[in-house]
């Protein structure tokens, strides 16, 4: 009985940080005395408490939207069908007090004090044999890659990136432990924020399992995090050789081209090292980043024309095919078709939603039963590519670069003269498409964000160029966190 007391009271927590997400702020969302470590004594405890940051981490003001369309919709290439959700970020109007989306700041901070509970308690767990002791490993390395994940995630929305100034500008507060309810944190440099995740995952990688699967980080996903951290943070050596262990010693391999299509209606492909999962009876409902895409939603998350028009001007590359009707298009004219699927729905193919569009065939699941990708071996690639461009070792940035660009396309190579940032970054515009990175490749290669004026376009006053170092390209600290912690220091540029 008191053993299911326990996880009664654990799975009890485990909803309490699930819901508690729009309080006031984090610091006052911080564990109680219910929450600390005396109360989780075995590894089967831990595993709940870890089941409860993956969830944290399915909200949509995290991986089943925030990061992917709040950030995309910044770039060049995603952008509103109408006003309403997404316009603020699309639109840049949000400020310190107006519009701001809070929770994107609040969530991860859950995450981090989720998993921080069982950083500080599961060294003392007792283990019986080989296979609990190799679990209990393997759930600390889970904890301190994802805390490593959360502190890089809020980073990259909340500070500059690291190549502005070599990380010497302010990041967000590093939390490796748990704090009392009124502790005032102070914001760290985007170095030291970088500093910790690099430790963070270091720690992780010798605890992590190496088996394949997609729905929680293994040692594979820490590594990838570990070399998108490194190519942000411009040690290209690090990136390169990181991501070349994967490539070469994963279970992971690449989709053909065959599969690619369909491959994102499916719960995972070969190349999916961690993805959200959702499922009928647990997702994002109607406010993910699925039924944002999805013209039968709420059909605000679209391609721009400009992202539409690169796609197109390569006919035989195999990623038109993942492009379809959304709410703007005109549905006789395949130029203008603008949904990206990736989101379509588990079992709804592209010729299932074909037939649902012409025919009213019934779609399997609605679209927001969708598994959202966080890190794809295609990444890990394109992350060899450039750090080798960087490194000017056009043999090898070709090598990887190619190995996209044929998959997508058998007739086109890019010489190795050709490889270049630029080319690579173009293919990752294209490859990792509404996977919320375009935002952050500009603004960590100092890029402006220059969108066109087309007839996809609604509103005249949307900005149409951003320079990658605008005040806004950073988001507000929200400003409930500013009125209950007087030692955070709000962001320049905002009506603070």
């Amino acid at each position: 009985m008191n053993r299911l007391n326990n996880i009664i009271k654990l799975l009890m927590i485990v909803v309490l940080f699930v819901t508690q997400s729009c309080s006031k702020d984090f610091l006052e969302q911080m564990p109680s005395n219910q929450q600390s470590p005396e109360n989780i004594k075995t590894v089967g405890d831990a595993q709940i408490v870890l089941n409860g940051a993956y969830a944290i981490m399915q909200s949509n003001a995290y991986y089943n939207n925030a990061m992917i369309g709040v950030n995309d919709v910044r770039s060049d290439d995603m952008q509103t069908a109408e006003y309403g959700r997404l316009y603020e970020e699309y639109s840049y109007s949000y400020d310190t007090d107006v519009d701001f989306n809070a929770s994107i700041w609040m969530v991860p901070y859950t995450v981090i004090r989720q998993v921080n509970n069982i950083i500080a308690f599961i060294d003392d767990i007792e283990t019986v044999g080989d296979d609990e002791a190799a679990k209990k490993k393997d759930i600390k390395g889970q904890a301190l890659a994802i805390r490593a994940l959360a502190h890089f995630d809020l980073c990259r929305m909340f500070g500059r990136p690291y190549s502005y100034d070599n990380g010497q500008s302010l990041g967000v507060p590093v939390i490796t432990e748990v704090v009392p309810p009124d502790a005032e944190l102070t914001r760290n440099t985007v170095a030291e924020v970088y500093a910790q995740v690099v430790t963070d995952l270091t720690n992780a990688i010798p605890l992590l399992a190496e088996d394949k699967t997609f729905d929680k980080i293994n040692v594979w996903g820490a590594k990838t995090l570990l070399a998108r951290v490194y190519l942000y943070m411009e040690d290209n050596d690090k990136a390169y050789s990181t991501a070349v262990d994967i490539i070469n010693n994963s279970p992971y391999e690449l989709m053909t081209r065959d599969e690619y299509v369909d491959s994102w209606a499916d719960e995972s492909s070969s190349e999916s090292i961690f993805s959200i999962v959702n499922s009928l009876t647990d997702n994002g409902g109607g406010e993910c980043i699925a039924n944002l895409a999805d013209p039968e939603g709420y059909g605000q998350f679209i391609a721009s024309q400009d992202l539409i028009d690169l796609v197109r001007s390569n006919p035989n590359d195999i990623r038109n095919e993942i492009l379809y009707i959304d709410a703007t298009s005109n549905p006789t004219d395949t130029n203008t078709w603008g949904r990206v699927l990736k989101f379509p729905g588990l079992g709804n193919t592209k010729d299932l939603i074909v037939d649902h569009e012409l025919n009213g065939t019934p779609l399997k699941v609605s679209a927001y039963v969708s598994n959202v990708p966080v890190f794809r071996l295609s990444e890990v690639y394109l992350i060899a590519a450039e750090a080798a461009a960087k490194k000017s070792d056009q043999v090898n940035a070709a090598k990887y670069l190619n190995a996209i660009v044929q998959r997508a396309d058998p007739n086109t190579t890019v010489a190795e003269a050709d490889a270049t940032v630029d080319r690579i970054l173009t293919e990752r515009r294209i490859e990792l498409m509404s996977e919320g990175h375009r935002f952050f490749d500009l603004t960590r290669n100092k890029k402006d964000i220059v969108r066109s004026n087309s007839s996809r376009v609604f509103d005249v006053a949307i900005p149409l160029n951003i320079p990658y170092d605008h005040f806004k390209t950073i988001f507000p600290i929200p400003r409930a966190e500013l009125d209950a912690n007087s030692n955070i220091q709000p962001n320049p540029g905002y009506n603070n």
